[in-house]
């Protein structure tokens, strides 16, 4: 009586398992950096959102509509379609922390700044803006009206 045996372990076999642990390899190297392409572009969405919320406040009054340190509740820079001055000379009483609170930035940082038509600036909240460490900076810059003169507002936010 004669007994076959089988070899188990070929040359075939390891180069099938090789190959695929080469495509496994792969594929999970795939998955990983699309995860986090998709990651970037949600911080990016979400961060250029937060900009477009943060400029919008040049042209709506906030709540109340006429409000003041003690009563704000939305933040508004605007009354009657222009921008109004003393609203915006309130920002600085108010602070910097609740200013961004006010307008639910979280980690994000702001900078408010006004240029009249020449291009000179003339009004700057925080009164300095350090972009030194800044990350992913976005700008958005409109025209506004104040004092019945154009006048161009700039919004900056970054981390």
């Amino acid at each position: 009586m004669s007994i076959n045996k089988a070899q188990s372990l070929t040359y075939d076999f390891f180069l099938a398992l090789s190959i695929f642990l080469l495509v496994l390899n792969i594929a999970l190297a795939r998955w990983y950096f699309s995860a986090l392409e998709i990651q970037e572009a949600m911080e990016k969405n979400f961060a250029l959102k937060a900009s477009v919320s943060a400029s919008q406040v040049w042209f709506k009054e906030g709540y109340p509509k006429y409000w003041d340190l003690s009563n704000v509740n939305e933040l508004g820079l605007a009354n009657d379609g222009k921008i109004n001055w003393t609203k915006v000379e309130m920002l600085s009483d108010l602070g910097y922390s609740k200013v961004v609170s006010l307008l639910g930035l979280g980690t994000y940082n702001l900078c408010y700044e006004l240029y009249n038509k020449t291009g000179g600036k003339f009004f700057a909240f925080p009164q300095v803006c350090s972009l030194n460490s800044a990350k992913d900076v976005n700008k958005v810059e409109r025209v506004a009206i104040l004092d019945e003169q154009p006048v161009k507002v700039r919004t900056l936010v970054w981390r």
